[in-house]
């Protein structure tokens, strides 16, 4: 039989990370569980929810602390990548700016050395330049682009810690509401109990004033019966001296 004991709040915080970490929410009957396998201690329901609230609210500092950590982890990590982003497409503006600059200085030189007409380098250097133009605005809508995703990102992660925080704060409240009504239902069968006593009380204390009754009239038709029988004896003494004072008073006349 579970021996009944105080148990510290200690000990059922201990058991409230012990249970979290078997990915399994704390509840007055999972606690109760808990200890019944462990030592086989009880305690109220009170105790209980008393200490669930408590560790709650350690949970939930632990759980804003590691969501704080996790933003500090990631938050250098997107701007280190950015930051290599934009150094990558500066060194891919310079050297494209380079090829340009080689290939004018080629273009140049052909020229002096009467290979190509000015009309002609001038012509190559436009469509050099058009092509730079062109693919610095790729890059630059590239980059754009991965500004708009990186901006999306973040806004995506701080709609998960604050959806976390709700559902953290509904689980908390589900698990409040569900202490409570065991808390009503225990007491419930604590009440059905102690009528279920009175009710046996009742049953026996009547079943022994019906006993009491019964022999109380039995006793008494016997007493009434010694009693005839007494007053009986007593009339035929009676009966018994007439007759005897009739005869004497009879011979006393003759």
């Amino acid at each position: 039989m579970a021996r009944k004991a105080n148990i510290a709040r200690e000990e059922i915080h201990q058991a409230c990370w012990e249970l979290i970490e078997k990915n399994s929410f704390p509840n007055i009957p999972r606690l109760t569980e808990y200890f019944l396998q462990k030592d086989g201690r009880r305690c109220s329901n009170t105790t209980f929810l008393n200490a669930i609230t408590d560790w709650e609210e350690a949970y939930k500092e632990q759980q804003q602390h590691e969501l704080s950590e996790l933003n500090d982890v990631l938050l250098p990590v997107f701007k280190r990548f950015s930051r290599e982003v934009t150094q990558n497409l500066g060194k891919l503006l310079d050297e494209k700016s380079s090829e340009i600059e080689q290939h004018q200085k080629l273009k140049q030189e052909a020229t002096r050395s009467g290979y190509m007409s000015l009309s002609s380098a001038l012509i190559e250097l436009q469509t050099a330049y058009d092509s730079l133009m062109s693919e610095h605005k790729k890059v630059g809508d590239e980059a754009e682009t991965f500004k708009q995703k990186f901006a999306f990102s973040e806004q995506r992660y701080q709609e998960v810690i604050a959806q976390n925080s709700v559902l953290t704060s509904q689980i908390k409240q589900e698990e409040k509401d569900n202490a409570e009504l065991r808390i009503n239902l225990a007491q419930k069968e604590v009440d059905l109990a102690k009528q279920d006593n009175q009710i046996a009380k009742l049953t026996e204390e009547n079943a022994k004033l019906a006993a009491f009754l019964e022999q109380n009239q039995q006793n008494k038709i016997k007493n009434d019966a010694k009693k005839w029988q007494e007053m009986t004896k007593k009339l035929d003494a009676l009966t018994s001296s007439v007759k005897t004072m009739q005869r004497k008073d009879r011979g006393t006349k003759q």
